[in-house]
């Protein structure tokens, strides 16, 4: 039977190949298959042993140890049949050198999908803000990152951008964020110990603000019309940020309504000189706010201008 393989011989492209090198070659390939897969298994399962080793650290390894296995296999399938591979060498370079051209933003964003799985910039389970968008890290691959936005949107990031670009990992080291609420009070100084007393109740009540670091207000300045201030918290995760913040202006709404503290919004005051004399207020005041139309009420408007000439 063997005498038959080894006899029988194929001419391909006037190489003579025996049926017997095709079959080793083919069960040499399949083994590597084989060996790899029981590879990826082993070190599997060794590494959930140790829970405390990143995720993506483990795909990485697993992978490349993969591609070396099946790399060696087709190599060795190759000698067998006794195709010399340095001949081939000169092609491959040529056809390496076009490909490598148009292939340049995938080979940059596997080499920082390397530096990023090595150098650990950030890992799966982490919130993150790059490219404009921010959320969770879901996968991270050879090519590409894949980051799940709050609205449950998964956004497929190239790794270069987490190369190139300036990237906010909030949970890289401590999760533990604190956050600055502005709000401006009237400008009455009688009022500004219990404005501090009520936010910093607003903070104690709320079960998303850490008792420790401790929530503290701080008096940020003197606004145009008035007293500007910062309630700052300390919260445990930065997904819950806007969440904790929307609850925070809600209360202070509530509470400085119960208390007759006046929050201040922006206005403005308009001072007339040399004497000038309104006739209607009201139409001026609907010119201000827009009320008259953009192609506007003609005659309001003619009575208007009419007034202001007097």
């Amino acid at each position: 039977m063997f005498e038959f393989l080894r006899d029988k011989v194929y001419t391909i492209d006037g190489n003579k190949i025996r049926l017997l090198s095709i079959i080793l070659s083919l069960i040499i390939i399949l083994a590597s298959y084989l060996i790899a897969f029981l590879f990826a298994y082993i070190i599997k399962k060794e590494f959930r042993k140790n829970r405390t080793i990143n995720k993506s650290f483990v795909k990485t390894v697993i992978r490349f140890i993969k591609y070396i296995i099946l790399i060696i296999g087709f190599f060795i399938a190759f000698q067998v049949l006794g195709i010399n591979l340095s001949s081939l060498a000169f092609l491959a370079g040529v056809i390496g050198l076009g490909i490598g051209f148009g292939m340049q933003n995938i080979i940059s964003n596997f080499i920082s999908g390397i530096i990023i799985l090595f150098e650990k910039p950030i890992k799966e389970g982490e919130y993150v803000e790059v490219a404009g968008y921010d959320g969770i890290v879901s996968d991270i691959r050879a090519r590409s990152t894949t980051i799940t936005t709050r609205d449950n949107i998964s956004i497929i990031v190239p790794n270069s951008n987490f190369i190139t670009s300036n990237v906010i990992n909030w949970s890289h080291k401590d999760p533990k964020i604190r956050l600055h609420i502005p709000l401006g009070i009237e400008e009455t100084a009688s009022k500004l110990d219990l404005a501090k007393k009520v936010l910093l109740e607003i903070a104690d009540e709320n079960a998303e603000v850490l008792r420790e670091p401790k929530p503290s207000v701080w008096f940020v300045g003197f606004g145009s019309s008035s007293f500007d201030l910062e309630l700052i918290v300390w919260i445990q995760s930065p997904i819950r940020r806007h969440y904790v913040i929307s609850d925070i202006n809600f209360e202070i709404a509530k509470k400085f309504a119960e208390y007759d503290i006046d929050l201040t919004y922006p206005w403005t005051n308009l001072v007339f000189k040399n004497g000038l004399q309104i006739g209607n207020p009201d139409i001026i005041s609907s010119m201000i706010n827009g009320n008259s139309g953009a192609g506007g009420n003609n005659k309001n408007n003619n009575t208007a201008e009419s007034n202001l000439d007097k």
